[in-house]
């Protein structure tokens, strides 16, 4: 069901204004909090990286 709403969203959804300004947003967030923080910014994403390695090993 979840690959048919996303399939449905990107057809339908992912060039509005709205998508492109999430996206945005998105990189802009992501570019602050590397810049301010970039140790806790690492750790975070090392441990995203970990937990999605785990869930897909088992």
């Amino acid at each position: 069901m979840i690959d048919r709403l996303r399939d449905h969203w990107f057809q339908h959804w992912s060039r509005t204004p709205v998508a492109r300004l999430l996206r945005a947003e998105r990189r802009r967030l992501r570019t602050e909090l590397a810049r301010r923080l970039p140790g806790a910014s690492a750790a975070v994403r090392q441990r995203v990286l970990a937990s999605i390695r785990d869930t897909e090993s088992t």
